[in-house]
């Protein structure tokens, strides 16, 4: 493969779609993690994760403090419903997407409509979130919600190109999705913003400096249109991440979950309805339909990728299964040390960070002011 060729198309939709997100070296901007992670071994460049808010996150952030009394979320669903004609939000049921949808109703702000994701037909087990956790909520506050599928026959086209996993954003950890930023079912508009709510703190503690932090892992690859606003990740909202990643630094610290004998460490908050009432989330109606996330299994870190496989072999549909599998076997031969070989261990421990936030001082730095040659260990 050319892969200049697939850098210069990639720089050209990302500058011509304006991007929010995205990768770049060399003056190539990548709108695939996969095809920067491709360029970067082949190319042996350096590439950077950017948020192109990272400057606007400064601003927000200098000479403020943050209240952890204060409710940003509100503040930001208000100035959002000045900017746009229209508000709409991806409602999966979860515990972030919840505390968006209470939050607004709780403040007669609207939200014109809720879009819930499913993978064809809304029977299948990896649909079970939408079905137990998220409908009841939208039934019980009488809503008006929109069920949005992605069929099968939608992702056999998409997996036909051997080439696939350079071109399909997060095709790796979440198979058989589309991004939220360029779904089939919706009419994208420029006066209406699109809000995406799974966002939780993410923190780095490092040589004794704590850190919330943007992973590129984190967004999964929702990263093309401009008005798909990641609720806590936008600068308008960035003071209510900081608040957050506040918050959890101190339950770490009263929990004794630190290991001070380490001055690295990654934390990120699971599903615990505790945690994340502490974290300011509502409740998850029937909790316990959740399918899990961030599992320590080596192959998958998700039971939704695990159920929409098994899901795709029930409705006997191998055709898929076997597009899939030729574009992952590709993407192992081009990639093969982050390839399936070792169930992607290596590939899910890849990480770049756009930008780093200290905790205690507020600056911000991008992962090639704070780490240019990693953490070092």
């Amino acid at each position: 493969m050319d892969i200049l060729s697939y850098a210069k198309e990639s720089t050209q939709e990302v500058e011509a779609q304006e991007y929010t997100y995205y990768y770049e070296a060399d003056g190539y901007k990548f709108h695939n993690r996969n095809l920067a992670l491709l360029y970067e071994t082949t190319q042996k460049s350096y590439v950077t994760f950017v948020d192109k808010n990272t400057d606007a996150i400064r601003n927000n952030l200098t000479n403020t403090i943050i209240s952890v009394e204060n409710n940003y979320n509100l503040d930001y669903l208000r100035l959002l419903s000045k900017q746009f004609q229209s508000v709409n939000l991806f409602y999966s049921g979860g515990a972030d997407s919840t505390t968006i949808l209470e939050t607004a109703i709780k403040n007669n702000i609207p939200i014109d409509n809720y879009y819930c994701l499913t993978f064809d037909d809304i029977s299948l087990e990896s649909n079970r979130e939408i079905l137990n956790c998220a409908l009841p909520v939208l039934e019980k506050y009488n809503l008006n919600y929109k069920i949005l599928s992605c069929s099968f026959d939608y992702h056999l086209k998409n997996y036909a190109d051997d080439m696939a996993f350079f071109k399909i954003n997060g095709c790796v950890w979440v198979p058989f999705r589309s991004p939220l930023d360029k779904h089939p079912g919706i009419n994208y508009k420029v006066n209406e913003c699109y809000i995406k709510g799974a966002d939780k703190p993410q923190l780095v503690k490092y040589n004794n400096n704590w850190y919330a932090c943007l992973i590129d892992t984190a967004i999964a690859a929702d990263n093309k249109n401009k008005n798909v606003k990641w609720f806590w990740f936008d600068s308008d909202n960035i003071k209510s991440y900081v608040k957050d990643s506040l918050v959890y630094r101190e339950y770490l610290k009263t929990s004794n979950m630190i290991d001070r004998s380490n001055h690295l460490q990654f934390f990120k908050p699971t599903q615990d309805p505790k945690l994340n009432n502490l974290l300011g989330r509502s409740d998850v109606a029937n909790y316990k339909m959740q399918l899990l996330k961030n599992l320590p299994d080596k192959k998958y870190r998700s039971s939704k990728a695990i159920q929409r496989i098994a899901d795709v072999a029930k409705s006997s549909r191998h055709d898929i299964l076997v597009n899939y599998y030729n574009a992952m076997d590709n993407f192992s031969k081009l990639l093969p040390e982050f390839g399936h070989k070792d169930g992607f261990t290596r590939y899910h421990n890849t990480g770049k960070f756009a930008w780093f936030i200290d905790l205690d001082s507020l600056e911000v730095f991008t992962q090639k002011e704070l780490i240019p040659e990693g953490f070092k260990l």
